[in-house]
C-alpha cells in the first residue's frame, strides 16, 4: 500500500487510459520510469533513499470518498547545509479515471563538498541516457563547447526512441517553452481544459511531442566542478492524454449528477398556489 487514507483507484472506475505497458524503455531517475505504477514507484522510491521521509499529494475528485494521491516527494528532514550530499525528488502521477502512472520525475542533487568533476557528470549522464538531442549554454543557447555546458535535453518519442529536435516557429524555439510547461503547475496539465483552447503553436507542439529528459547544471566555486544537478523526465503528451480523459470524466459525473437532480425536481408534486 502507498500510503494509509490515500486512495489510488476506485473499483467503479472504468479506466480510460491504460499506462504506458511496462514502462519498458523509456527513460528513468533512480529507477523511477515513466508510466510506471503509481504504487510501484513509490516504493522504489522509497527504497533508492530510505532516509528521507516522504510527504504525499492528494486532491479530491467526485464519487471518490477518499483523497486520491496526485504526487508524492522525497526530501530531507533537516535543511541542507553547503557541502552536504543530498537529494530531493518529487514523482507526478496521472489522476482517474485513468491507471495511476507517472508522467513526471524531478530530482535535485546536491554534490557534497566542493562538487563533482564536469568531465564525470557529463561521461555518467552520456551513459545512461545516450548522446543528448541538444547541450545548452549560459542563457538558453546550443553549445559544442564542453566547458560551457549549463544544461542537457535528451528529446524522445512515447517509446523512448530518440526523436528529431522540432523547427523553429518564427523566432521562438519550442524546447523553451516545453521545458517551462513541463516544470510548470501540474494542474495545468492533469486537469486542464483541450489544449486545442491555447493558441500557442509551440505549446501545442509541447503536449504532443514532448517526451524529454532535461539537466540543469549549477557551478561551484571551482571552475572545473558542478556544485548542483536538476534532471527531470517528463512525457507531455502522456499528461495531456490523461487530464483531458479526467476533465471528461468529471464532466460526465457533472452533467449526471445535474440529469437526476431535474429527474427528482420533476417528482415533486404541484405546489398549492
Amino acid at each position: 500500500m502507498i500510503l494509509r487514507g490515500v486512495a489510488v483507484g476506485a473499483a467503479a472506475i472504468v479506466f480510460a487510459l491504460a499506462s504506458y505497458a511496462g514502462a519498458e524503455g523509456l527513460p528513468d531517475i533512480l529507477g523511477i520510469q515513466l508510466g510506471m505504477p503509481a504504487r510501484e514507484a513509490h516504493a522504489k522510491l522509497q527504497a533508492q533513499i530510505p532516509k528521507n521521509p516522504i510527504q504525499v499529494m492528494s486532491t479530491n475528485l467526485p464519487t471518490i470518498d477518499k483523497p486520491v494521491i496526485s504526487s508524492f516527494q522525497s526530501a530531507p528532514k533537516q535543511t541542507i547545509a553547503i557541502g552536504d550530499e543530498a537529494d530531493t525528488v518529487t514523482v507526478d502521477v496521472t489522476l482517474p479515471p485513468n491507471k495511476q502512472a507517472v508522467w513526471r520525475v524531478a530530482r535535485e542533487h546536491f554534490f557534497p563538498n566542493k562538487g563533482i568533476p564536469r568531465k564525470t557528470l557529463l561521461a555518467s549522464l552520456r551513459e545512461k541516457y545516450g548522446k543528448e538531442s541538444r547541450a545548452i549554454a549560459p542563457g538558453g543557447k546550443a553549445t559544442t563547447d564542453e566547458n560551457n555546458i549549463m544544461g542537457l535535453v535528451w528529446l524522445m518519442d512515447e517509446q523512448g526512441h530518440p526523436s528529431t529536435l522540432p523547427p523553429l516557429v518564427g523566432m521562438v524555439d519550442p524546447l523553451t517553452s516545453c521545458k517551462a510547461s513541463a516544470e510548470g503547475n501540474p494542474g495545468l496539465l492533469v486537469e486542464s481544459p483541450q489544449p486545442t483552447t491555447f493558441a500557442s503553436a509551440d505549446y501545442k507542439w509541447c503536449l504532443s511531442n514532448y517526451t524529454a529528459v532535461n539537466v540543469t547544471f549549477m557551478d561551484s566555486e571551482v571552475p572545473e566542478l558542478y556544485s548542483r544537478m536538476i534532471v527531470g523526465v517528463v512525457s507531455l503528451p502522456f499528461a495531456r492524454r490523461a487530464g483531458e480523459a479526467t476533465v471528461k470524466w468529471k464532466q460526465d459525473i457533472a452533467e449526471g449528477q445535474h440529469k437526476q437532480e431535474l429527474e427528482k425536481a420533476k417528482q415533486q408534486e404541484k405546489p398549492k398556489l
